[in-house]
């Protein structure tokens, strides 16, 4: 048991880090220059300030200094990579597979909440993403060069094609060039057969999302809601589940 303990407490370190990315990115700040700092007083943070999650639960969820309330982003997208990080273990023990799995779970983590937060899914981190899933699949033996460019070209050509009819059929953006280039990166991490139930899936959270907000206000329904989250679940969702996926395919 101690591997899968060791990978969630490097979840938990990357999932901090992240939450420098996310934080800083939307303000076109460093994020490997600088010390951790609270973002309302910019007080910089003690390393016993800066636990992975300990510290939430020490400082009670408010800064040391100022006293105001820590966003539970910062937490939740601790907690969510300690815990993928663990479970990816699990899925694929010791394998080489975790090069390319792990850092492409990071990814979509930091993007779904850029996405969320600031309709942001920025091309620093898309693109070095997507290379370095092209080259991992010429590395690692369980990837497939030829299927990971295929899923790459694939998913952005498809969603650019779909960006590019509903914006000539309504005169609307319905999908941004961040959501192309996202679904390209899904694609060479993932394969082209992962794809359409990539689609499938996001698309049903994305519309339960859509149903409860409009439940929730009367607006709801015209609220601009960002789909780079649900396509990173239902990545998510596939690559752990892919073996009862590729059984329902041809």
């Amino acid at each position: 048991m101690f591997a899968p303990i060791l990978a969630m407490l490097v979840g938990l370190a990357v999932g901090s880090f992240l939450n420098v990315v996310i934080t800083r990115l939307p303000r076109q700040e460093s994020v490997l220059r600088g010390r951790s700092r609270c973002p309302t007083c910019g007080v910089p943070l003690a390393w016993r300030d800066n636990l992975p999650l300990v510290s939430f639960v020490l400082l009670r969820g408010r800064c040391r200094a100022c006293g105001t309330a820590i966003p539970w982003r910062y937490p939740l997208v601790e907690a969510l990579c300690g815990g993928l990080a663990a479970a990816l273990w699990f899925k694929f023990p010791a394998s080489p597979a975790l090069l390319a799995y792990f850092p492409f779970t990071a990814l979509l983590v930091a993007l779904s909440f850029l996405d969320l937060e600031h309709f942001l899914l920025p091309d620093c981190l898309t693109y070095p993403g997507l290379a370095l899933g092209l080259v991992l699949s010429l590395i690692l033996p369980h990837l497939s060069f030829r299927s990971a460019l295929l899923g790459a070209l694939l998913g952005g050509a498809s969603f650019y094609l779909i960006a590019w009819v509903y914006h000539r059929l309504t005169g609307r953006e319905g999908l941004g060039g961040g959501d192309v280039k996202l679904m390209a990166l899904i694609g060479a991490y993932l394969g082209a057969p992962a794809l359409p139930w990539v689609v499938l899936l996001g698309a049903f959270l994305g519309s339960v999302a859509g149903l409860a907000l409009a439940a929730k206000h009367k607006q709801g329904a015209r609220t601009p809601i960002p789909f780079g989250p649900f396509l990173g679940a239902g990545a998510l969702i596939y690559l752990f589940g892919q073996e009862f996926f590729l059984a329902w395919g041809p």
